[in-house]
């Protein structure tokens, strides 16, 4: 009898192992897209940790003053069904999130970004030969209207990245280079 049960046990463990591994699988396997994209293009550049080293372009509320520099880290990740692409960021002593998804009726990348400070801007990402271009817009928790015009390029065998650009405040373009290195993919 004793046997019997442990037996019984032993299949049990051996299934619920199986089961775990079978859908662990099917999560992993989820989390990627496989459609060929944009989207999936610059989320294979993107994904993993980096380490940033960024100066302020203007005084942002909530964030720091322009001139500051600061260090801090961005994770990028596939969303669960590998939908969109997810990023989180702390800079200084502020975080903030990321969003993109393809927008298969307008066939280009949508973003939508946000912080700690209550910032926030959407808009568009596009590739143009090996740069990837920003245009979005939105306001600052001051109320100000700010616009961001910027281009991504990758380095190093994906190993560096620069978003080079301007954050536009009333008409007045304001230069930034914020540079980032990967930590992990």
């Amino acid at each position: 009898m004793r046997t019997t049960g442990t037996r019984r046990n032993l299949s049990r463990s051996i299934t619920a192992g199986a089961l775990t591994t079978l859908l662990f699988s099917v999560a992993l396997w989820a989390a990627t897209p496989t459609a060929s994209t944009p989207l999936k293009e610059l989320g294979d550049l993107l994904i993993g940790r980096w380490m940033a080293d960024v100066t302020w372009a203007v005084d942002y509320p909530g964030l720091g003053k322009k001139g500051e520099k600061v260090i801090g880290f961005d994770v990028w990740k596939w969303t669960t069904d590998g939908a969109a692409l997810e990023c989180d960021w702390l800079l200084g002593a502020t975080s903030g999130r990321t969003v993109m998804w393809w927008d298969a009726s307008a066939k280009q990348i949508k973003t939508l970004d946000v912080d700690s400070g209550g910032n926030w801007a959407q808009g568009t990402i596009t590739k143009q030969g090996s740069k990837w271009v920003w245009a979005t817009a939105g306001s600052f928790a001051d109320g100000r209207k700010v616009e961001y015009q910027s281009e991504m390029t990758f380095s190093d065998h994906g190993g560096g990245r620069v978003n080079a650009g301007a954050t536009i405040l009333s008409g007045v373009r304001n230069e930034f280079r914020d540079v980032f290195k990967r930590v992990t993919t």
